[in-house]
């Protein structure tokens, strides 16, 4: 017999698994398991002596069996081996339960996230799709904006271009007056011819006609009637007429009865090289007046290349005034037809065809191959 503070671990797990409870632990663990089975059967486990001492005896002396000793090996290595099965059964279903939580847990995340996804989809193709509607309505207004700035501008432009013409109009009357009040005015009071001793009278000079012409005329008139340079100072003085007048104010007042520097400021200003440049300003900017027909249009710009190249070749000068010419009318069907011709000469003839398209005249430009 023994008391439970004598028994080995061997022991231990005997009675342990003679009262059918778990024989798995260290010695201590055994000694609490089997302390509180015999005080829950009403024992007292300091005093409870268990059987089996003999068998201790018999193992202390070595009279223990080969047998015996098998048996408790066996028994042990089939608790072992239960207990092995047991944990790995139990971390098995911990691991199974963890798996599947985790599976769950991650079918119930992708759900989540691909609940979101069609949410921050839908959410953004209804935001892209009210934007594309208010740009289609900015855009239909944008276009209204800009159709009624372009009617109004039409409008204006015409408004402008009706002003301009009758202003032309106005312009060409008063040139005209001023034209012939200063033909009226052009008898002046010039030097007695020596020989009759009549009062000479000769043409004004305004700077409108070819001052070279003018120059020839009047040296003309001076050598046949003999007149000195005073002379010739004086009717030259006499002789101008606004702008060209005003070429005075620019010579000393000692300087102008002397014929030499007369003659050299109005070269000056109204010589070749400088009517050159004013011909040439105005053959740029030639336009068709209004009411006047391309006859009177294609022989001022004949007149006005002739004057700003007098020294080109001939074949530069044609294709100088015919693009003059283009560029000039106002009927857009005429020069878009003219743009399309190759040929390269203009003849000062144009005349009207019969046929009419838009109530409009079709004006046929009769052009010559070089």
């Amino acid at each position: 017999m023994s008391k439970l503070c004598g028994l080995n671990v061997v022991q231990l797990r005997e009675e342990l698994q003679k009262q059918s409870l778990v024989t798995s632990g260290n010695k201590e663990v055994l000694v609490a398991r089997l302390r509180e089975a015999l005080i829950d059967e009403g024992k007292n486990p300091d005093k409870f002596k268990f059987d089996g001492a003999d068998e201790d005896n018999e193992i202390s002396t070595g009279t223990f069996t080969t047998a015996k000793m098998m048996e408790l090996l066996l028994s042990m290595s089939t608790e072992i081996k239960q207990q092995i099965k047991e944990q790995s059964e139990r971390q098995f279903e911990r691991q199974t339960k963890e798996l599947k939580q985790i599976k769950e847990q991650s079918e119930r995340q992708s759900e989540r996230q691909t609940e979101e996804l069609k949410q921050q989809i839908k959410e953004q193709s209804e935001r892209q799709t009210e934007e594309l509607k208010q740009i289609k309505n900015q855009l239909k207004h944008v276009k209204l904006e800009v159709a009624e700035q372009i009617e109004e501008q039409s409008t204006r432009i015409e408004m402008i271009e009706q002003k301009l013409d009758r202003q032309t109009v106005e312009v060409d009357h008063k040139i005209n007056k001023l034209k012939r009040e200063l033909k009226q005015s052009k008898e002046m009071a010039m030097p007695l011819d020596h020989a009759s001793g009549r009062t000479l009278k000769v043409p004004a000079f305004d700077g409108e006609m070819s001052w070279n012409v003018y120059k020839t005329q009047f040296e003309a008139a001076a050598t046949s009637k003999c007149w000195n340079g005073k002379e010739r100072a004086t009717a030259l003085i006499l002789a101008l007429r606004g702008s060209a007048a005003e070429v005075l104010q620019t010579i000393p007042a000692e300087n102008h009865f002397n014929y030499e520097v007369l003659v050299s400021a109005l070269d000056l200003r109204y010589g070749e090289k400088h009517m050159k440049q004013i011909y040439r300003s105005q053959l740029r900017n030639r336009m068709q007046r209004s009411g006047e027909s391309i006859q009177q249009l294609a022989q001022d710009i004949e007149r006005l290349t002739l004057l700003s190249y007098p020294t080109s070749d001939p074949e530069h000068r044609d294709e100088t005034a015919l693009d003059t010419f283009i560029k000039a009318l106002r009927d857009s069907e005429l020069k878009q037809s003219l743009l399309l011709s190759d040929k390269r000469n203009l003849n000062s003839m144009v005349y009207p065809n019969a046929g009419f398209v838009g109530k409009k005249a079709i004006y046929v430009l009769i052009v010559n191959t070089a």
